[in-house]
């Protein structure tokens, strides 16, 4: 399992591909929000759950995240009751309370399938939405044992407990927009924009070496002394780490020292 709990959902993705998706997947909830009239803030603040869902939504669409909680997945609760008690952690605990109740949001909300793919377990949706609340407030619950105190996430738990049918619905008028996403996410515009963000980032890497090379180099020419030369020669070898074509005399500026 993840030591970091961001790495549920990030994996290796391009940091700004991955905030222009979950932009888009955040501006998809907001649509479908004030398409169902459950807007945000209504009874409680509750933004932090829109944001919270358009992770979980953006995992959702990555194969590494699926990979990763498989195995922590259960639709029967004596399963999970094992799985569970096998694993006397907190801190696995409260991450296998937190993958099943969101397993079992976006299936009921996105994917809409658990009835018909687990007749075995004859279970109604709303024996479904149950387990979804109890395994809510069983992580939130872990989640304070954790940290001795309430956070940000354990008070998104909270809400999502408590309010699993609103947000329900609310993930049944984005399931458009999200496979939507997730058939553009796969195609190759998506694949060319996340070469472009990569240019740019190395572009951004590039542009900083140089900025901190000039600075250095001005600092040896005001001061000569040998800190200052060791730095400089630093930065002029990462510079060229990055940019085969930079040339720097070391000997020489050796010789000046």
């Amino acid at each position: 399992m993840p030591q970091d709990e961001r790495s549920y959902f990030y994996f290796d993705i391009p940091k700004q591909a991955r905030d222009s998706a979950i932009s888009y997947l955040l501006h998809a909830l907001l649509k479908s929000r004030s398409a169902c009239q459950l807007p945000s803030n209504q009874d409680q603040f509750d933004e932090d759950v829109n944001i919270y869902l358009a992770h979980l939504l953006f995992a959702c669409s990555l194969p590494d995240y699926l990979g990763a909680v498989n195995r922590y997945l259960s639709m029967n609760v004596s399963e999970m009751t094992n799985l569970i008690e096998q694993n006397d952690d907190r801190i696995v605990r409260y991450f296998i309370y937190k993958v099943n109740a969101d397993h079992l949001m976006v299936h009921l909300g996105i994917f809409q399938d658990l009835e018909n793919e687990h007749r075995l377990f004859r279970k109604s949706e709303p024996q479904f939405s149950s387990m979804a609340q109890s395994y809510y407030r069983q992580a939130a619950s872990y989640n304070r044992r954790i940290y001795r105190r309430e956070t940000a996430i354990g008070s998104v738990l909270e809400k999502l407990a408590v309010g699993f049918d609103r947000y329900k619905r609310i993930l049944r008028f984005a399931r458009k927009e999200f496979f939507h996403f997730t058939n553009r996410f796969q195609d190759e515009s998506f694949e060319q924009f996340c070469n472009a963000v990569d240019r740019y980032e190395r572009e951004e890497r590039l542009n900083g070496a140089i900025d901190r090379f000039l600075d250095s180099y001005a600092e040896w020419l005001k001061v000569k002394d040998p800190a200052a030369r060791l730095r400089l020669i630093d930065y002029a070898r990462a510079l060229q780490k990055l940019d085969p074509e930079f040339s720097f005399n070391f000997e020489g500026e050796a010789e000046a020292a």
